[in-house]
């Protein structure tokens, strides 16, 4: 099954639509497996490109000085469609395997000088951490990020949101750092931090 709406995933995840578009593509979210799939899949997409350093992305476009042979240039090109017809593979088995059965960790907070109450519940991916948030007493028309802290003091941020939501609606995100890796979440908005949740 397939939705004309997935090509709108990555621009959701990246915070790239408007609070309107972004509004009216969590109602769709809700109630359709294709983009719900493809969201589930594109996940750890932010908190990964959030890891590169501004030298990594600077470097990106550099030239080696002087062109490889043809022949170590056919050795690279099979090497690397090799490596993704792995990945292709991993991909496969990664959706082919069975959930787990045990339950998701929920941390809930309150914070006294907001009000905002939050709370997320975060399921063990290989590639990281899943996290699905809910929030209380956010104003409307805030644009609202969460922020992942490990425990080495590294940083992610972990999803990108517009604050008109319905109160029970879950809002997604993603990290690559492991549930045991986390030390806490930060959600804020243009204001400052809202509610901070730990274990």
């Amino acid at each position: 099954m397939s939705c004309q709406h997935t090509v709108d995933v990555g621009a959701y995840l990246f915070g790239s639509l408007d609070l309107k578009e972004r509004s009216a593509f969590e109602r769709h979210l809700s109630g359709c497996a294709a983009c719900q799939a493809e969201m589930l899949r594109l996940a750890p997409l932010p908190g990964l490109l959030g890891r590169l350093s501004l030298e990594d992305v600077e470097n990106l476009d550099e030239i080696p000085s002087c062109p490889p042979e043809p022949h170590r240039q056919r050795r690279v090109l099979i090497a690397c469609a090799a490596v993704l017809v792995l990945l292709a593979l991993a991909g496969g088995l990664f959706f082919l395997r069975p959930a787990p059965s045990s339950p998701a960790p929920t941390w809930a907070a309150t914070d006294s000088g907001t009000g905002v109450d939050g709370e997320v519940s975060m399921v063990s991916k290989s590639w990281g951490t899943e996290m699905w948030f809910k929030l209380g007493d956010v104003k409307p028309g805030a644009r609202c990020k969460v922020i992942v802290f490990d425990r080495q003091g590294q940083r992610e941020i972990g999803g990108w949101w517009g604050s008109d939501h319905g109160p029970d609606e879950r809002i997604p995100g993603s990290t690559s750092f492991r549930i045991d890796q986390i030390d806490r979440l930060e959600v804020s908005d243009e204001s400052g931090l809202l509610v901070t949740l730990r274990p």
